[in-house]
């Protein structure tokens, strides 16, 4: 191949390669998927704070998976979901939940990560309130985003 041939060659490359990079595309990609993840965790920490085992299910995809650090042991798979301790549906009168930080990171076009952190607020009040981290792996599945699984562990201050 001739210097000519290749410079062309490498230039056509150089094009098509940057033709699948526009900034504008990729802002839009982040920007819908924080939004409609941002509705699905608000959504999800009013279902909490109702003790609406329903709506906290309806966050979660079918076959999703989670894992929840409890008292001197994990609480593992679908079950957990709905559970507190691992001791039944969720009761009334439980802790109050608020979103403090969200991040999310899009993964490819169907999946993205969510790291949250929550402050907890306990129901007996001799408890000081304190936080919780969350890593959840969310799929969209049509028009809306599902936590397919995650992984919530208290960070309690000392």
């Amino acid at each position: 191949m001739s210097r000519a041939s290749k410079s062309v060659a490498l230039a056509l490359l150089a094009a098509l390669a940057l033709a699948g990079c526009g900034g504008t595309p990729g802002k839009k990609a982040v920007a819908a998927p924080r939004a409609e993840v941002r509705a699905l965790f608000d959504a999800y920490v009013k279902a909490l704070n109702r003790s609406d085992s329903t709506g906290v299910l309806a966050a979660y995809a079918p076959d999703s998976q989670a894992t929840l650090a409890g008292r001197e042991r994990f609480f593992r798979g679908p079950g957990v979901i709905t559970r507190t301790a691992g001791e039944g549906p969720l009761p009334m009168g439980q802790n109050i939940y608020s979103l403090d930080t969200l991040e999310v990171l899009p993964i490819e076009k169907n999946h993205a990560l969510a790291l949250v952190v929550y402050t907890v607020e306990p129901a007996d009040q001799d408890i000081p309130a304190f936080h919780a981290t969350a890593t959840y792996v969310l799929e969209r599945s049509g028009a809306k985003w599902q936590i397919i699984h995650a992984h919530v562990c208290t960070a309690r201050e000392m």
